[in-house]
C-alpha cells in the first residue's frame, strides 16, 4: 500500500467515526427534543389548569365583593336609622329635663321639699332624739 492509500484509509475511517459520532448526536438530540416537547405539553396542561382555577376564583371573588356591596348598603341605611333614632332621643331627653325641670323646680317640687321637712321635723321632734346633720331618722 502506497502512502496515499494509507492517507486515504485514515481518512475513511475518520469520516466513519465522525459520521457515526454525528448519527450518535442526532439521535441523543432527538431524544432531548422529544422530552422538551412532552415538558412543555405537560406544562401546558399545568397551566391550562392554574388558569381555569385563577379564573375561579376572581369569579369567586367578584360574588363576594356583590354581597359585600349589599351589605354595605345595608348598613349604610342601618347607620342613618340609628342616627334619626338618636336624634330623637335626644329630643325626647331634652323634653324630659324640662318637664323634670318643671316639676322640681317650680312650685310642685318646692311644696313637696317643704313637706318633707316638716315631716322630718314632726318624726325627729315625737321620737325626742337629736337627728345629726345628714343622719335619716326613720
Amino acid at each position: 500500500m502506497s502512502l496515499t492509500g494509507v492517507a486515504a484509509l485514515i481518512a475513511a475511517v475518520s469520516f466513519a467515526v465522525l459520521a457515526g459520532a454525528g448519527v450518535y448526536l442526532a439521535v441523543r438530540f432527538t431524544r432531548v427534543l422529544g422530552d422538551a416537547a412532552t415538558l412543555v405539553r405537560d406544562t401546558s396542561a399545568g397551566s391550562n389548569a392554574l388558569f381555569a382555577r385563577a379564573n375561579a376564583t376572581v369569579d369567586r371573588a367578584n360574588a363576594q365583593l356583590d354581597r359585600h356591596e349589599a351589605v354595605a348598603a345595608a348598613m349604610d341605611d342601618l347607620g342613618a336609622s340609628v342616627t334619626e333614632l338618636a336624634g330623637q332621643a335626644s329630643a325626647l331627653a331634652g323634653v324630659g329635663r324640662t318637664v323634670g325641670g318643671a316639676l322640681i323646680g317650680g312650685p310642685l317640687g318646692k311644696a313637696a321639699a317643704v313637706a318633707y321637712g316638716v315631716r322630718h321635723a314632726v318624726i325627729v321632734r315625737r321620737s325626742g332624739t337629736k337627728a345629726l346633720p345628714g343622719q335619716v331618722v326613720k
